[in-house]
């Protein structure tokens, strides 16, 4: 098949290798790459404006237009498409810079991360090669015991990933489509209709998958590529009809793209994180993109503040600005706990001089070098870009593996005692290991090893507490006779947390301890909404399920905690401490009515995750916590909704902390797994304090 030429990727930033004095070019384009690539930049990095994020929505209609632009041209001038071109020439302006900026990240932190965060970035960094990053990211944001975990540093190369998928697909199917039409002797005109009609069928069964995805799998709609393939196509469409939009008369054409513009600004303000995404919340930014092309087809007049050259440089380094913006943010703040201002001039000064070398020195070298063509005997045809931009690569990867060892060098602590010494005898006690703890400078030898905390559960077995109608035994299924001594925990995730400490405290005095919590699924007298789908859709069940054995086996003491943090169904967000109070109230005095005592364990105060914080650069009082005032407000209505008649509740808020600080280990043990999980170890060492508490509640139980 012969060759023709190809548009840029949908980040990146430069004209095609015949310079900006082809036909053609869209200096309008440009300038709409620069504005997507600053407001992703300007939301991820200031986390303003809210809506930023559907700058990648515009990079999506950008490429699925120039791409199919190009593809349609090359097949009109020569009656056939080169894959081998198109591969080719996508692997040349796409790979070198997106594993120049992989590899880096990777040694960063390798450098700066610790046990399981250097593995999920390996992890991530081979499917971002991969093109697989997005389907990574699905799997990971689909899993409720990750959903509060670090963010990968690689986490953008989603988008790259989507467009790349598409790229597999979609030049084959024109391909065919085109072939059809040719079979049907259709002329040029006809031709395209028939393209049309085929991406329009796309683009509707696209929308049509994305709304039953966003309703039923949010966290994978928003990075699957069979839910963002609408957007793709709707550039494509317009590559499609441009015979038709130039005809747009000339004095028409502003109001389609200032009409466009306004309508980006509106979205990236009046969308936020909440809107599904992406439908329909997509919607107005990828019309919006639709609007600004459509009208510059036939050329571009009073747009100033698209073609000015500033405006257009951003956009010629729109790429690199995307790679490289996002691994320093998430490295830079890893490496300077609790600087917010400086972290955020160091990611912007950061990525802007990246950018630029890498785009001069990487990106347009091998872009207009003969690397992957076809070479002629005694062609010199920039046969030096490559090496050029492989030595440049390599020297910036040397430079930073340098200063990040040195740094690691420097600040690598000296390690005291194990933890394991270590045992808790009383409050008093406990209250002055937490006061060591705040004070301490260096990082002790922490239990459980910092890269165990990715892979530890909360409890024995999965960890995960019990769910109706699961076939692998783990299903709230009693079977066994009841035991003289009954307990049962209910409750969240933060529930099957505490089950190492309910368990090393009652078992040994003979008490059988049943799980019947469920992570995701409050036991409150309220419908709740988790961030998937299907804990959402079976809490209900879970909960009659749980009522049903309580009321049944009439367990002689029930342990109950749950997230502060919650979504209420009927409100539509977080509780108010008062419709708190009446759910809690509520499952107390109508649900556990059979059982003979409660017990309300208030859940740990939130805090750092310690795989983000614990870094070889932090020290630990980059990782001491406070407590909020709103853990401090919801504190008090739990102890009201929980105590009265057969029920009490137990405050642990000074289990963790002393004078409203609250460090990240004690007694070299680490405290939580996450933001607010316990550690197994560490609810273990509080076996103590849980038998003091419960001993008056439990005087008089049944023997």
């Amino acid at each position: 098949m012969s060759s023709g030429p190809l548009a840029t990727p949908v980040h990146d930033a430069a004209p095609e290798e015949s310079g900006r004095h082809r036909s053609g070019f869209r200096p309008d384009i440009q300038g709409l790459r620069a504005f997507a690539v600053v407001v992703v930049i300007l939301e991820h990095v200031l986390r303003w404006p809210a809506g930023g994020f559907v700058g990648v929505d515009v990079f999506f209609v950008i490429s699925g237009f120039l791409i199919t632009g190009l593809l349609m041209k090359e097949h009109d001038r020569t009656g056939r498409i080169s894959f081998a071109n198109f591969y080719r020439r996508r692997i040349r302006r796409i790979l070198p810079l997106a594993v120049l900026v992989l590899v880096t990240t990777y040694l960063a932190s390798t450098l700066l991360f610790l046990g399981e965060r250097v593995r999920s970035t390996a992890w991530d960094a081979l499917c971002a090669a991969l093109f697989a990053a997005n389907w990574r990211f699905a799997s990971v944001g689909t899993d409720y015991w990750e959903t509060d975990g670090p963010v990968s540093p690689l986490r953008h190369y989603w988008s790259l990933a989507v467009e790349e998928q598409f790229y597999l697909v979609w030049p084959v199917l024109l391909v065919l489509i085109l072939g059809y039409a040719a079979r049907r002797g259709r002329y040029r005109t006809a031709t395209r209709w028939v393209v049309g009609v085929a991406l329009a069928m796309i683009v509707l069964g696209s929308i049509g998958f994305a709304l039953w995805e966003v309703e039923h799998r949010p966290a994978v709609a928003y990075f699957s590529t069979v839910s963002r393939a609408w957007e793709l196509g709707i550039g494509a469409l317009l590559a499609v009809a441009t015979p038709l939009l130039a005809r747009i008369p000339a004095v028409v054409r502003p109001a389609y793209q200032w009409s466009g513009l306004v309508g980006l600004m509106v979205s990236v303000f009046a969308i936020t994180a909440e809107t599904p995404f992406p439908v329909p919340g997509a919607f107005l930014a990828v019309i919006s993109a639709a609007l600004v092309i459509a009208g510059g087809v036939g050329g571009q007049r009073l747009m100033a503040p698209l073609t000015n050259r500033v405006v257009r440089y951003v956009g010629d380094i729109s790429y690199s600005l995307y790679l490289w913006h996002f691994p320093l943010l998430i490295l830079i703040g890893a490496a300077l706990p609790g600087t917010e201002t400086a972290a955020v001039v160091l990611t912007l000064g950061g990525t802007a001089l990246l950018s630029v070398l890498s785009y001069h020195l990487v990106e347009n070298p091998i872009r207009r070098s003969s690397w992957l063509e076809r070479q002629r005997i005694g062609s010199t045809r920039h046969r030096s870009g490559p090496a050029l931009a492989l030595r440049s690569a390599g020297l910036g990867a040397l430079a930073v593996t340098i200063a990040v060892v040195t740094t690691v060098s420097v600040r690598t602590p000296s390690s005291p005692a194990p933890a394991d010494a270590w045992v808790v005898t009383s409050r008093s006690e406990l209250a002055a290991q937490v006061r060591v703890a705040l004070d301490a400078r260096e990082w002790p030898v922490l239990t459980p090893p910092l890269g165990e905390l990715g892979t530890v559960s909360f409890a024995s077995g999965d960890g995960r507490g019990c769910r109706p109608a699961v076939a692998d035994g783990n299903d709230c299924a009693v079977t066994t006779p009841r035991p003289r001594r009954l307990a049962v925990v209910v409750g969240d995730s933060i529930g099957t947390a505490w089950l190492p400490l309910v368990r090393s405290a009652l078992e040994p005095a003979g008490w059988a301890v049943q799980d019947l919590t469920y992570a995701g699924c409050p036991f409150l007298a309220s419908d709740t909404a988790s961030p998937i789908e299907s804990i959402t859709r079976s809490c209900p069940g879970h909960r009659r399920t749980v009522r049903t054995i309580i009321e049944n086996r009439r367990p002689d003491l029930v342990i109950v905690s749950n997230a502060y943090r919650q979504r209420f169904i009927r409100t539509g967000g977080s509780p108010s401490p008062v419709e708190w109070e009446q759910a809690a109230r509520t499952a107390r005095e109508q649900w556990l009515a059979a059982a003979g005592k409660v017990v309300a364990l208030q859940p740990p105060p939130l805090g750092p995750d310690p795989k983000t914080c614990i870094t070889r650069l932090s020290s630990p009082r980059d990782c001491i916590s406070t407590l909020s005032a709103e853990h401090h407000e919801y504190a008090e209505v739990d102890r009201r909704a929980w105590v009265g008649g057969n029920s009490w509740h137990v405050s642990t808020s000074d289990w963790f902390c002393a004078a409203g600080r609250c460090p990240v280990f004690v007694g070299g043990v680490i405290v939580r797994r996450d933001g607010n999980h316990i550690t197994a170890e560490y609810a273990r060492k509080l076996t103590p304090l849980l038998s003091e508490a419960l001993a008056p509640v439990l005087t008089g139980a049944t023997d």
